[in-house]
């Protein structure tokens, strides 16, 4: 596959107007943002990664992005997955909330070689460190783009 395209990363001194070249770093192409709330300013926001430079589809990824920094991190299911869109699940009220972006990032990867499909599940805190669980899902399902979570929701309650 061709190499992610990279973007030059700049910094602008704001009393001098200097601009100085600090490093090359890559390009993801990515869509699908979710983050904890709506209609709110938000430091972190997880996205759907695409394996393409030219991006779209197929997303094998899911990238975690600062969004003040643009610090970015990425985590790649790899050759012949695709992943479906994550979701932020805030950690429960309860427990004390240590930022805005504490709780859990949920997707489905769905592996098109071994034909199977599992639940990939990461501490939002420690997302650079990888999955905190895998739960395998069983035979191929039909891939959905879209999720979505909704707090309380049970579909098994009656009205």
């Amino acid at each position: 596959s061709a190499p992610a395209p990279r973007l030059d990363k700049f910094v602008i001194d704001l009393t001098t107007f200097q601009v100085t070249q600090k490093e090359r770093v890559p390009v993801i192409p990515v869509d699908m943002p979710a983050f904890n709330g709506d209609a709110k300013a938000l430091r972190y926001s997880y996205f759907l990664g695409a394996s393409r430079p030219e991006g779209w589809f197929p997303f094998r990824s899911v990238v975690k992005l600062d969004l003040e920094t643009f610090e970015s991190w990425n985590w790649d299911a790899g050759d012949g997955s695709v992943v479906s869109e994550p979701m932020f699940v805030p950690r429960q009220q309860q427990q004390a909330l240590r930022s805005e972006d504490d709780g859990f990032v949920v997707s489905i990867v769905h592996n098109a070689e071994m034909k199977t499909c599992r639940l990939v599940i990461w501490d939002s805190l420690t997302f650079d460190q990888g999955p905190i669980a895998e739960v395998p899902l069983g035979d191929l399902t039909p891939w959905c783009v879209h999720g979505s979570f909704v707090p309380n929701y049970n579909p098994f309650q009656e009205d």
